[in-house]
């Protein structure tokens, strides 16, 4: 009786827009979806195919290490879901909604069960659909002897490997994205613990890379075997007892751990319910004005450590330029540590992004590949700088007033550049070149490639944080026989430093190799700067 009520209150509310454009606006949406899938989406999955398929990346994906990597990839999304549930879980509603329900006397499940199948079943097909694109490249190009593309030719034992290794694929993600589901409802449950079980997690996974004899005894391990698997079915089409025993095992964790689903959403409470609610309707307001960082700012952790401990000191002795360096640089520095878990996801962000780039950097050929690793790497890097660059943020919002600490704007601007600049270069230094010694190559080309890319990153704050809102003249139409083109002018506005960084970072490692590259690199950069430079001259006159 009381799943009834709830479905008649979510049925009122579903309709309470129903009228005589409802199924209009419906057609226009499933029309306006299926146009990006096919010019957005099916172009971005054919490049991303390949360049997968290259034979120097395919060495990389089948190389020893690489399931290893697979496995750990694989716990990070978990040990992100269970993460990001503190703050955005799956059972979500509209604020009115959720309130209403969260303090009526239905159960959970009969209120809330329906966004969290949703939700789950969307990140299952996700993971279903990447694991069975990788186990089709897997068995498809995976090398063989001395054939670097795997089959030679096109026939009924490709065509078994193929399937196979995508119906496998395909199963261990479902398993994995049923898993990462389950861990993403645990973080809204339990908010408090997920940061302690995420620790412990993380510990157990370095336990097992000193001790790799007992991987095969957990799920990372077992992702590991299934990968393993799929790049041996190049070479041989059947699939063997392993791969079944791998992917049962994973199957057995992801219905245990489903089970435990329905005491979880009973352990939902009302003020992490209404608080997420209340979050993500905020942010989905801004981000479809293409205000993407006021979106984010809602997300942003509160300063929780050295709450006691004085950011702003006395310049003390020394050369006064020196002394004012490093009274800013301390304040920059102490009130990013005052929201620890915040800069340490930054500063990891900085490190995987110096490790990319040096990946892109050290290829022994140009290829598709390395643009992709290096774009990735350089937006990564410009993602993760916002946790060092708030200090630059500030000094952006109060350039346009009269100076407030006995220096100019520019001045103010440089000074709050010197912690991030310094955190960047040594993060993605520290990573290229520890990257560039396990790789066995010389580190002078990957730690330059990094900190140039880190640079631009850093730019490309700079500008953003320059930005203001958008732009009156963005709002009128852009008519076209093709139809209006104001949405995409607006997006492009909205995420120019993103664009130009990427591009930056996909041409820096090909630079290596042709020079003529390093213009090419060169000119987003310049863009950047001559942007980031006529927001500056604009930034009293609100011509931003």
């Amino acid at each position: 009786m009381r799943r009834r009520a709830v479905a008649d209150a979510l049925a009122l509310w579903s309709g309470r827009r129903a009228g005589a454009g409802a199924g209009a606006d419906r057609r226009y949406a499933i029309y306006l979806g299926a146009m990006l899938v096919l010019v957005c989406v099916a172009p971005a999955v054919r490049a991303l195919w390949l360049a997968a398929s290259d034979p120097e990346v395919m060495r990389v994906l089948s190389g020893a290490a690489a399931p290893r990597i697979a496995g750990a990839c694989a716990v990070a999304v978990w040990i992100g879901a269970l993460l990001v549930g503190r703050v955005r879980g799956p059972a979500l509603r509209p604020p009115l909604l959720a309130s209403v329900l969260a303090r009526s006397a239905h159960s959970r499940a009969a209120a809330f069960g329906g966004a969290v199948v949703r939700a789950g079943l969307a990140l299952v097909a996700v993971a279903a659909v990447a694991g069975a694109g990788i186990g089709a490249l897997l068995a498809r190009y995976a090398p063989v002897g001395p054939d670097p593309t795997g089959f030679e030719s096109v026939g009924s034992g490709l065509i078994a490997a193929v399937l196979t290794g995508a119906g496998g694929g395909a199963g261990a993600g479902a398993c994995a994205g049923v898993i990462a589901a389950v861990a993403w409802l645990a973080g809204q449950a339990a908010p408090r613990a997920a940061g302690p079980i995420a620790a412990c997690v993380a510990i157990l996974v370095g336990a097992t890379a000193v001790l790799p004899e007992i991987a095969h005894l957990t799920p990372w391990g077992w992702i590991a075997e299934a990968w393993t698997a799929a790049a041996g079915l190049a070479a041989e089409p059947s699939p063997g007892g392993g791969w079944s025993t791998h992917l049962a095992a994973l199957a057995a964790l992801a219905l245990a751990l489903l089970s435990a689903a329905p005491a979880l959403l009973a352990r939902l409470e009302t003020g992490v319910l209404e608080g997420q609610s209340a979050r993500w309707e905020s942010s989905a307001v801004h981000a479809f004005g293409m205000d993407f960082g006021a979106a984010l700012a809602g997300y942003a952790s509160r300063p929780s450590a050295l709450r006691r401990v004085r950011a702003v000191r006395s310049r003390g002795g020394g050369a006064p330029a020196l002394a004012l360096v490093r009274v800013f640089l301390v304040r920059d520095a102490v009130g990013a540590v005052r929201a620890p878990a915040r800069l340490l996801g930054g500063a990891i962000g900085v490190a995987v992004a110096g490790a990319l780039v040096t990946f892109a950097s050290v290829a022994p050929a140009p290829g598709a590949a390395l643009g992709v690793l290096g774009a990735c790497g350089a937006v990564l890097a410009f993602a993760a700088l916002g946790p060092f660059t708030d200090g630059l943020r500030h000094a952006a919002a109060v350039a346009a007033d009269l100076p407030l600490y006995g220096v100019g704007d520019a001045h103010l601007m440089l000074l709050h550049a010197t912690f991030p600049l310094s955190a960047m270069l040594v993060l993605a230094g520290a990573a290229a070149l520890t990257t560039s010694i396990v790789l066995g190559v010389g580190p002078m080309a990957p730690v330059l490639c990094a900190a140039g890319v880190g640079v631009a990153a850093l730019i490309a704050r700079a500008s953003a944080a320059l930005k203001g809102p958008m732009p009156l003249r963005l709002l009128a139409p852009i008519p076209t026989p093709e139809g209006d083109l104001s949405g995409a002018v607006r997006l492009l506005w909205a995420v120019d430093g993103a664009l130009l960084v990427g591009l930056a970072g996909a041409s820096a490692p090909l630079a290596l190799h042709a020079p003529v590259w390093g213009a090419v690199a060169v000119a987003p950069i310049g863009l950047l700067v001559a942007v980031g430079a006529g927001r500056w001259r604009g930034r009293r006159a609100g011509a931003r």
